[in-house]
């Protein structure tokens, strides 16, 4: 079958009354789930059980980061000693971890 054939047919079906109510209904279809969908989800926005769950998490996670910024600061002033212990073997560290990114950057550089 020729291109404009095809291009023909097409277009008979697009221009078909039945094509264009089919079409129509799906469309008004979809929309209405769209709207029964919008309006469960706005339903579950204002429930008050939703909300406090929300809240309650919101502060769980809220204690969850101000430990963790605590254990860092605990564990950034011991680098920090360590450090000032042992200048050398810091100086060893530092030096490893910048030569092991060195070649994972080559490497990742060369996959390209």
């Amino acid at each position: 079958m020729a291109i404009k054939d095809r291009f023909e047919e097409l277009k008979k079906k697009v221009l078909d009354k039945e094509t264009q109510k089919r079409v129509k209904a799906e469309v008004e279809k979809g929309i209405g789930k769209a709207k029964e969908a919008i309006a469960k989800v706005e339903k579950e926005l204002r429930d008050p059980e939703n909300r406090a769950r929300v809240e309650n998490s919101l502060r769980d996670v809220k204690k969850k980061v101000k430990k963790l910024q605590a254990e860092f600061k605990a564990q950034k002033s011991k680098a920090v000693a360590y450090t000032k212990q042992n200048p050398e073997k810091a100086l060893a560290a530092a030096a490893a971890a910048g030569a092991l990114a060195g070649v994972i950057l080559a490497a990742l550089k060369r996959k390209k």
